[in-house]
């Protein structure tokens, strides 16, 4: 038998690789587009005649080919379920582009730049990976004069400069010859994109690199087009240009300055956080704003004025970078407009990502609860503050206090174990900057007092106990399961006490010496970022935030040290190196803003345990429904992509928010494009994590399951005896018997609060996707186990479960409980037959692996209701509460404690198999309140956003 691994056959998989690319089926592919096994004898013969394919390839090994490469290709999209990320394409020819691999490429010399600067070989594969996937459906050539446009959609502080830089290294080695990166508003940091790109790229290798800046018709000479030579096939050309209208203009006519230097030009355009910025803002339909009008123009090939011009560039494309695509997906979708038709890509970071999920939580998931990081400011803390903002008072509120207390602690510690980056607190209040000025008075008066007075080491000491007993090594070894680094364990105070003295010893902003280069010391610098502090003060110091060059022959010996207060600059492009304490208050009505300004998302490699967030309740609900919503929507293109979706015609479905004065996902003049359209439930995974308290609701809801229970007669126990099961039930009977007007759902549970809708669809598309009559369980522990604490159902006794409240998030307002999470992933396992299930299976018990066993036990179209009666008293286990060894002090709460409720609650589970060949929805769903007004933040000012 021949061995088909062999270099010998690369051409074969080649062509069946880009006849799938192409848009061939599977079958087609088998027969080479002939009609039946003759005519692919005789075309395969003439295959390998004009192609030189091996001459011993028989039918037999062809078809042996193609199920091999059809099974790579099935592999590869659950490895991307598995990995998080998605690829949704249209059906465009792939252009054949592969991964480099000539030592002095562009690209491989970069990827030797990103392993010499600390990545992980995983996250250099991933870079890889997605920049190939992206370069294939870019164009080299426009036949149609169609410019192509997609999206990448990275994470918040996951390296997406990295990526870009990535793109372009290999794009360059492929032939593509101009780069524009649009970035930001703010000309500094646009700088910094700039220098950063020419220092990733620039290598002595087979490309040379010319980066080109604020171009117009009066740039100087080697700077102007007519100037470069864009046939020469080792020059690229790169230029960073601000959203700004007069830059986007001049760039527009500096370009068609020369029209035969344009028709050479491959171009990629790369719109480095797409949401912001370049997003129509027109009230009017026709009309467009005049920065996004720019950038249409650019793409579409127009002249700054948008009328036509007698030349093109040979390739244009637009590639819109974001971690918050809201606005993007919202705005429009327009054949002109910045809409990305061609492709939607997915950015998956590496498992040593600090994101939402990890951070906040997400409600049904095994990362529920999040990491135990997140403190609370209350009342008294926000009351304190607005009089501090007013001027009235210099005295800091105590949960400021005990953030400073911890950043002493922590950057102690971290400089104990050798670290030499930079360490920093962030303290965000307020957009004003007469606020920076009090906050950062205030912090400088409270950090010399403390020294002065000698009560600083009481403050830090208490602190650090507390801290250190609550977020200890085994905690974030249990609540970050997949984290790969080992991680090092606190030291003891008395160890830290010398760096916390030497921290105070100085507190300054940041000195300039003799020569005008900063000067770091071994002390606190003091930073207001804000621009009204540019530049160098009376003092010859520098204000605003500024961390040294780590190729600076005067780099400090020791970690500088810096306070961060600030503002607007937070939002954007601003990344806080080293963030181990952040005070965080001002909380934007706008998604997508409030997600860019988590500064504490990211990569936190050596100091993991320190990370430590004040914020307020409320703030933190909506990270946490924010992380929910980046979960839902990842998840969403991930089934949308094995559907095989075309982006131009499926809207990525956004959760909407549960109140619009809450908060908003984009600001209301990006969501141009919004319909309440119809909704697609396939794929439904819920469960019910937030209940009512009330005692006759709790009671009402056990009476109508339990009634529920006993119209489908006895149940059969599972196969683990955990469980009693019906089989078989019409969907009629689960709707009338308790779904719709009998279980009493509360308002925020997630897609139950949309039950009538999830009803009128299934219905309607039950058929269509071909889906069996329902499996119900009553779900819950062996009897045996169960303490006695029985469920008894007709054919049968679970035991009940016991689910504890996350304190954090439940409500006394509108009397709610929430549990984070009611499933256990296994239970979606119950109704599987013994022996028709791997154990191994059993111990992975991941959303996938689920899948895939409930298909190859026959149970790929059969939905899934389980129901659980959770014990009214249940108790956190030791571990689940966190409690410190010693009595806890100040106003930090363990995240679980009894459930306290004065019934049992029944919980529910949903899940509904998604459908792979078929999708149910073309068009985007939310429907927005559009009410639009100023709201008064939390810290007394009013929003801007």
């Amino acid at each position: 038998m021949s061995d088909f691994n062999l270099p010998k056959y690369d051409r074969v998989r080649s062509w069946i690789r880009t006849a799938s690319e192409h848009g061939w089926t599977w079958e087609a592919i088998a027969y080479m587009n002939q009609s039946n096994m003759d005519g692919l004898r005789q075309e395969l013969r003439g295959q390998i005649i004009r192609d030189f394919w091996p001459a011993d390839l028989k039918v037999e090994g062809w078809l042996q080919l193609v199920r091999s490469e059809e099974e790579a290709q099935k592999s590869k999209l659950e490895l991307a379920f598995r990995n998080d990320s998605a690829f949704l394409t249209d059906k465009a020819a792939h252009n054949g582009v592969t991964v480099p691999d000539d030592p002095n490429s562009s690209w491989v010399l970069y990827k030797k730049h990103l392993k010499n600067s600390g990545f992980s070989d995983n996250s250099i594969s991933e870079i890889e990976t997605a920049t190939v996937e992206v370069l294939g459906r870019l164009t080299k050539e426009m036949p149609d004069g169609k410019p192509v446009k997609g999206m990448v959609v990275g994470h918040v502080q996951s390296g997406k400069t990295a990526n870009m830089a990535a793109l372009m290294a290999m794009a360059a080695d492929w032939g593509w010859n101009m780069f524009i990166v649009l970035s930001g508003t703010i000309e500094n940091l646009r700088k910094q994109t700039q220098n950063r790109l020419f220092g990733d790229l620039h290598r002595d290798g087979n490309i040379q690199w010319t980066g080109l800046e604020h171009l117009s018709l009066n740039s100087s000479l080697g700077q102007r087009v007519q100037d470069l030579n864009f046939t020469d096939i080792h020059k690229r050309y790169f230029s960073v240009c601000l959203k700004n209208p007069k830059r986007l203009e001049h760039l527009i006519r500096w370009m068609q300055a020369d029209l035969k230097k344009l028709r050479q030009m491959k171009i990629i355009v790369i719109d480095d956080e797409s949401d912001q910025g370049g997003i129509n803002t027109a009230k009017k339909e026709a009309d467009r704003s005049r920065i996004n009008k720019l950038i249409v123009n650019l793409v579409e090939g127009k002249n700054y004025k948008g009328n036509d011009i007698s030349a093109r560039p040979m390739a244009m494309n637009y590639i819109g970078y974001t971690a918050t695509p809201y606005a993007n997906f919202l705005n429009e979708s327009l054949p002109e407009s910045l809409y990305p038709r061609n492709f939607i890509r997915t950015l998956q970071p590496s498992d040593e990502y600090f994101g939402p999920k990890q951070i906040f939580g997400v409600a049904g998931t095994e990362d529920s609860d999040g990491l135990d990081i997140l403190r609370t400011a209350d009342e008294a803390d926000l009351e304190q503050m607005k009089q501090l903002h007013k001027g009235k008072i210099n005295e800091l509120p105590a949960a400021v206090v005990e953030s400073l207390a911890w950043f002493l602690c922590a950057a102690s510690a971290i400089r104990l174990s050798g670290y030499k980056k930079p360490i920093s607190m962030l303290v965000h209040t307020s957009q004003l900057q007469q606020h920076h000025q009090n906050v950062a008075e205030a912090i400088g008066i409270w950090l010399e007092d403390a020294r002065n007075e000698g009560t600083l080491l009481t403050a830090c000491e208490e602190v650090w106990r507390r801290e250190t007993n609550q977020f200890s090594v085994h905690t974030f070894e249990t609540q970050f399961k997949s984290y790969p680094l080992p991680i090092k364990d606190y030291p003891a105070f008395r160890e830290i006490k010398t760096g916390i003295i030497r921290l105070v010893s100085e507190i300054s902003h940041i000195p300039m010496n003799e020569d005008n280069h900063l000067d770091y010391h071994e002390g606190i610098h003091l930073c207001i970022d804000n621009c009204s502090n540019n530049g160098v003060n009376d003092e010859n110091m520098v204000v605003r935030l500024a961390y040294p060059d780590p190729a600076s022959p005067n780099y400090p010996k020791t970690a500088p040290a810096f306070i961060v207060v600030g503002g607007s600059t937070l939002s954007r492009g601003l990344t806080i190196e080293g963030l181990v304490s952040s005070f965080f208050l001002r909380a934007s009505i706008q998604a997508d803003s409030l997600m860019q300004m988590g500064r504490w998302f990211g990569y936190r490699r050596g100091y993991e345990l320190y990370p430590r967030i004040w914020m307020t309740k409320s703030t933190r609900e909506k990270f946490r429904f924010l992380a929910e919503l980046e979960y839902e929507l990842r998840d969403d293109l991930k089934r949308y992509m094995v559907a095989g979706e075309d982006p131009s015609q499926y809207g990525p479905r956004i959760k909407n928010t549960p109140k619009a004065t809450w908060l908003r996902i984009t600001a209301a003049n990006k969501m141009k494009n919004v319909t309440a359209a119809e909704m697609d439930f396939s794929g439904t995974n819920v469960q019910t994590v937030v209940f009512s308290e009330e005692k006759e609701i709790l009671k009402h809801n056990i009476e109508v399951t339990e009634k529920f229970l006993e119209s489908l007669g006895e149940g059969t126990p599972s196969r683990t005896k955990e469980s009693i099961i019906w089989r078989k039930v019409p969907f009629e009977r689960i709707k009338e018997g308790l779904l719709i007007n009998q279980y009493q759902f509360h308002a925020r549970a997630s897609v139950f609060n949309q039950m009538e809708a999830f009803c009128e669809w299934y219905e309607r598309s039950a058929s269509e996707a071909g889906y069996q009559e329902w499996n119900v369980l009553a779900a819950g522990v062996k009897s045996e186990n169960a303490n006695g604490l029985l469920w008894e159902v007709p054919g049968g006794v679970v035991g009940q479960v016991n689910r504890t409240r996350l304190d954090s998030h439940s409500n006394s307002l509108d009397k709610s409980v929430s549990i984070g999470v009611l499933r256990a992933p296994k239970d979606l396992y119950e109704d599987i037959h013994e022996g028709a299930i791997d154990p191994a299976e059993l111990i992975r018990a991941n959303n996938d692996s689920i899948r895939k066993a409930r298909e190859d036990a026959g149970l790929g179209t059969t939905p899934l209701l389980i129901l659980y009666r959770i014990n009214k008293d249940s108790k956190p286990s030791e571990s689940k509460t966190s409690k410190p060894k010693e009595p806890a002090t100040g106003k930090t709460r363990p995240p679980r404690v009894p459930l306290g409720v004065d019934e049992d609650i029944i919980g529910m589970s949903i899940w509904v198999p998604g459908v792979k060949s078929k999708t149910f929805v073309k068009t985007l769903t939310v429907k927005i309140n559009r009410e639009d007004f100023d709201v008064e933040d939390e810290a007394g000012d009013i929003s801007d956003n």
